[in-house]
């Protein structure tokens, strides 16, 4: 019999039954993995867990090191910064992720903080349920028709998007530099040089890109002092994109005019300096969650545990091993 640790979970381990019942599995059993406050797995949770399913929370190089028997690492998500794979490669132990399982979700997402910010709709229902009823009060936006959003990166999820936003009549453009200026003419969107051109020419930017050198810190003073004062700034997708502290300064300086954020750094303990910022919405990184997005998760992320532990090869691996 195989243990498989679920760490994180929001779920009871009922849900993850269900699961290995829907796959036909009847020989691994599960266990609840507790994360302490740095992320990381209690010290004793993951002796005698064969594979670990990580919802939220993370596994370093000490933790994977200590744990020999591990077979696989699975993440619920996209990203998979949060589990140190050249450690995990080298001992031999399978990373997934699961790609693709939200992209309608977290583009419709994107949509709606977008509308949101020029509608000021989270802006009038704090006001209304703090007693104020007047409609002309706070920033004075347009329509978004005819506006301009800048997309960082063009995988999936923009390319998602970029068809909503172009329906509520913006104009796109991107910054992208794995992709041609044709390919991005298929999705009638511009293609952009560099990031501070995008910056310093969008209505909205908006990131859609994974945490990597070129992406780390993006958002930072520098490049939130090109932006327009009019402008607005969406994060859906890293936290290490974002200087927060810079963001929050330029919020508060009126250097940009709002933003909207569904990630942060600080995601363990839910503390940024963005929350509780008048002109910034903060949504606790549901993007990527609806029942269907939600189910596929578990299900993708649970049966890549146990290909690996039946010595198949998982269908999302990140990494090879031997």
């Amino acid at each position: 019999m195989y243990r498989i640790g679920i760490m994180g979970s929001s779920k009871p381990l009922e849900t993850d039954y269900d699961i290995l019942r829907e796959l036909g599995v009847d020989d691994c059993e599960l266990c609840l993995v507790p994360r302490g406050s740095d992320g990381l797995p209690e010290p004793g949770t993951l002796d005698g867990v064969d594979a670990l399913s990580i919802e939220w929370g993370r596994a370093d190089s000490d933790v994977i090191a200590a744990h020999p028997g591990l077979r696989a690492i699975t993440v619920m998500s996209v990203g998979f910064d949060n589990v140190d794979v050249p450690t995990a490669t080298a001992a031999g132990i399978w990373v997934c992720n699961v790609p693709g399982y939200c992209t309608y979700d977290v583009a419709l997402h994107t949509l709606g903080l977008i509308v949101d910010l020029y509608k000021k709709i989270t802006w009038f229902d704090d006001k209304v349920r703090a007693g104020v009823w007047d409609d002309m009060i706070g920033y004075e936006p347009p329509r978004p028709r005819g506006q301009r959003a800048g997309l960082v990166f063009f995988g999936s999820i923009p390319q998602t998007l970029a068809p909503m936003l172009q329906a509520i009549g913006m104009e796109v453009a991107a910054w992208a530099p794995t992709k041609s200026a044709e390919f991005l003419a298929g999705f009638g969107v511009e293609k952009v040089e560099t990031p501070e051109e995008l910056f310093a020419t969008s209505d909205v930017v908006s990131l859609h890109c994974p945490l990597v050198p070129a992406t780390q810190d993006l958002v930072r003073r520098e490049t939130l002092a090109l932006m327009k004062p009019t402008a607005f700034l969406v994060q859906t997708a890293r936290g290490g994109c974002v200087v927060e502290e810079d963001l929050a300064q330029a919020l508060l300086s009126g250097t940009i005019r709002a933003a909207a954020v569904d990630v942060i750094r600080d995601e363990v303990h839910g503390r940024s300096p963005l929350i509780g910022l008048e002109n910034c919405v903060v949504t606790p990184h549901c993007a990527y969650h609806s029942a269907d997005s939600f189910h596929e998760m578990r299900l993708r992320a649970i049966k890549g545990a146990v290909d690996a532990l039946h010595g198949l090869r998982p269908e999302d691996p990140v990494n090879e091993v031997a």
